[in-house]
């Protein structure tokens, strides 16, 4: 899809395409994981993992459509998958988005759910692994 109001002379086709397949994919999956999934980080993950299709014109963005629905369909489904299950592996992983407007997007979702950012660290908290406590640098498991 593209978006009148870009200020960049060219799009990534691949982008629209692993967007287009995990709305489809985070449909299938159980409403209670697919609140905790975050799709921006789905997508870069898959992307980092598929080559990029550039255009910069009309008639680009239609051929370079063609070529991923045709070359790669099989592929995005495949790396969006296991996109789902690296992110999946790292629920509580914290990170700070690039743009602040994801950032208010997630602190309007947490609000909306009836927590806070400051509660939700507090109860991650509780499932933090101390790894220091039963391991000591240089020191071997038996």
């Amino acid at each position: 899809m593209i978006h009148a109001n870009s200020k960049k002379k060219y799009l990534n086709v691949m982008e629209d395409m692993v967007a287009q397949e995990v709305n489809r994919q985070i449909t299938l999956l159980p409403q209670k994981l697919a609140k905790y999934i975050k799709r921006v980080d789905v997508e870069t993950y898959a992307l980092n993992r598929l080559p990029p299709l550039y255009a910069s014109s009309q008639e680009g963005w239609k051929f370079q459509t063609k070529k991923a629905q045709e070359d790669y369909r099989k592929e995005i489904v495949v790396v969006v998958r296991h996109a789902f299950a690296a992110v999946q592996r790292d629920l509580l992983k914290s990170s700070t988005p690039l743009f602040t407007e994801e950032t208010k997007k997630v602190s309007s979702l947490v609000t909306k759910a009836g927590g806070s950012t400051a509660e939700n660290k507090e109860s991650s908290k509780n499932y933090n692994w101390k790894h220091s406590q039963y391991y000591h640098l240089g020191s071997s498991r038996r």
